[in-house]
């Protein structure tokens, strides 16, 4: 007696279904027929945009259950083992091959490439429900699987829809005035050295030739030592902003850059290596957070963070220090700040780490766009509220906001017409997991 057991109708069924979910995310699902031997269909990508086939394929092995629940499940995630003669099949395959888990009872689609293993058990799977869903909105991590990066110039266009784009800047609006005088002094060094004597360390101006500039009438506050009273004018901002000579450019971004780095003290400190603004320690070490409006809701950071020795607990192994580097420019008669996040390590919230540079280096090579994204969010924040006419320093303590200082206002973001998928801005680097396994500490 001929028959067709409910497992041969399950396995249809899922792979029935598969390709009407494969359809349903604007791609081609052809399956193999009686004749497959591990991989039960391909995708077939295409542009959903424009139609255009891409010529690039994806294997597809569909394992479906009616009901139960998966190994170790949580609302979470679970585990999946591969059997090891399949693995070696498939990775004999010139194509990737991803792997479907379809369970009727809810109608939930998981996906995974079968070369995702669990670092040291290469069969194992592990799944997140939130991030491994078969839909729509995996179309693009599935197709970066059909790039050869061993390949040059390697690309696949992002297949997904547009999506909103911030840019890395805020606009930087500066008083209406600003302050020009002669100096008896021709350049900074010299003059720096007569207001140490007077004890004063406020630098928010800019001395070139002989000539000083700042937001601040000196006559005011202690640079009255290094300016000729008399030839103080107050002129029009715009004389200096808009100016084609290429020697005012250069000055005022100087005082930009000073101005600003003044009315972020004393929280922000300035690391000269790495032209950086960072965060400093409340004390040595001793962490710090910073709380700030993110794109919507209220977030929280921690902004100087210590990390002990696993050895030994009571040395410290490093501190991070969230920090930026800024850059001015000129754009269409408006001044623009960039915000590049980056980090500062030191030993103890103070001096320098004798291995910044290596553990910079490893942080960024774990960073991904939405922990950046996040930080010049927070960035952008922080330099708004201190232009604020009054409004307390960064961690709360209250006091009016003198004159002279700039304000920063956001950037709209821009809508993109074809979104970029998370992956895409990972660092690709064999030494990644590594670095992240072997340095739990630190990154």
């Amino acid at each position: 007696m001929k028959t067709v057991t409910d497992n041969q109708i399950n396995g249809e069924f899922g792979e029935s279904m598969v390709r009407t979910r494969v359809l349903s995310m604007g791609q081609v699902f052809e399956q193999n027929g009686r004749l497959e031997t591990g991989i039960d269909g391909m995708i077939h990508l295409r542009d959903p945009k424009t139609g255009m086939a891409l010529g690039k394929m994806i294997g597809v092995q569909v394992k479906t259950t009616t009901a139960g629940t998966y190994s170790g499940e949580t609302e979470h995630g679970f585990d999946y083992l591969l059997k090891s003669d399949d693995l070696a099949f498939w990775r004999t395959t010139n194509v990737p091959v991803i792997i479907v888990l379809l369970r009727r009872a809810d109608e939930s689609f998981f996906w995974k490439s079968v070369d995702a293993g669990v670092a040291g058990e290469e069969r194992r799977l592990r799944f997140d429900k939130k991030q491994d869903l078969f839909d729509r909105s995996a179309v693009d991590r599935i197709a970066q699987l059909s790039i050869d990066r061993s390949t040059h110039g390697a690309h696949l266009p992002p297949l997904q829809s547009g999506e909103e784009a911030h840019l890395n800047l805020v606009e930087v609006l500066p008083p209406s005035e600003i302050f020009v005088a002669t100096s008896p002094f021709r350049d900074a060094r010299a003059a720096i050295a007569e207001m140490l004597r007077h004890d004063d360390r406020d630098f928010d101006w800019v001395l070139r030739g002989g000539r000083f500039l700042s937001f601040r009438d000196p006559r005011t506050n202690a640079a009255a030592c290094i300016v000729d009273d008399e030839s103080v004018e107050a002129v029009e901002t715009s004389i200096i902003a808009d100016s084609d000579d290429r020697d005012d450019e250069i000055a005022f971004i100087e005082l930009l850059r000073r101005t600003m780095g003044r009315q972020l003290e004393p929280d922000i400190g300035f690391d000269k290596d790495g032209r950086s603004y960072y965060f400093r320690a409340p004390e040595r070490r001793k962490g710090r957070s910073y709380a700030y409006t993110a794109t919507r809701n209220q977030a929280k950071a921690d902004v100087v963070k210590v990390y002990m020795d696993k050895k030994d607990k009571t040395r410290i192994s490093s501190v991070r220090h969230h920090a930026f580097v800024p850059r001015f420019l000129p754009i269409d008669g408006r001044w623009f700040a960039s915000i590049s996040p980056t980090f500062v390590f030191t030993e103890d919230g103070s001096r320098t780490h004798r291995f910044s540079s290596t553990l910079l280096t490893g942080k960024k090579k774990l960073e991904r766009n939405d922990a950046i994204r996040g930080q010049f969010v927070m960035w952008r924040h922080l330099l708004m509220e201190s232009g604020k006419p009054t409004a307390p320093s960064l961690f709360g303590m209250g006091g009016e906001i003198e004159p002279g200082r700039l304000r920063f206002a956001p950037v709209r973001s821009i809508e993109m017409e074809r979104s970029v998928p998370e992956e895409s801005w990972k660092v690709q680097d064999p030494n990644a997991d590594r670095l992240k396994a072997n340095e739990p500490g630190l990154f």
